[in-house]
């Protein structure tokens, strides 16, 4: 089973939670991917910072295409929005397919807001939110 951290251009959210879930977990393999990213690109300037001072390293990431990925059934897909979710549903089929927030038992306000092109305090907000997250989704489900 992989996990896989989808949002819009894998530049920001997504590789944010990828590095704090590897962080968090062992012996799971975790990527991130972007519905609309081109591959091959950096992450951005400040999702690179914000990881940095809480130890965590994106200056390698590169993005992503969602669609380019091979995925398995049993693989668990996350996706910062529910319109990312909803598109993956209606496109993919049967993938076991959530939002971060509502895996980990939200039930209102399921969207992570994106950073991208904010300053670097809207991006540890939203580091700060994801990390919360995948923290409850760790102490919930055995990974």
């Amino acid at each position: 089973m992989k996990v896989i951290f989808v949002c819009h251009g894998n530049s920001c959210r997504s590789p944010m939670a990828e590095a704090i879930f590897k962080s968090l977990v062992t012996d799971v393999e975790v990527i991130s991917a972007g519905l609309y990213a081109p591959n091959g690109e950096r992450a951005s300037g400040n999702a690179i910072k914000v990881c940095q001072y809480n130890g965590l390293d994106l200056s390698n990431h590169r993005t992503r295409n969602f669609n380019d990925l091979d995925i398995d059934d049993d693989d668990l897909i996350l996706t910062a929005t529910c319109d990312i979710r909803d598109n993956i549903k209606e496109n993919q089929g049967n993938l076991k397919v959530y939002t971060i927030k509502e895996f980990a038992g939200e039930e209102e306000y399921l969207d992570i807001k994106d950073p991208y092109g904010d300053d670097l305090e809207a991006y540890e907000t939203c580091y700060c939110e994801i990390k919360e997250y995948l923290e409850k989704i760790v102490g919930k489900y055995d990974f």
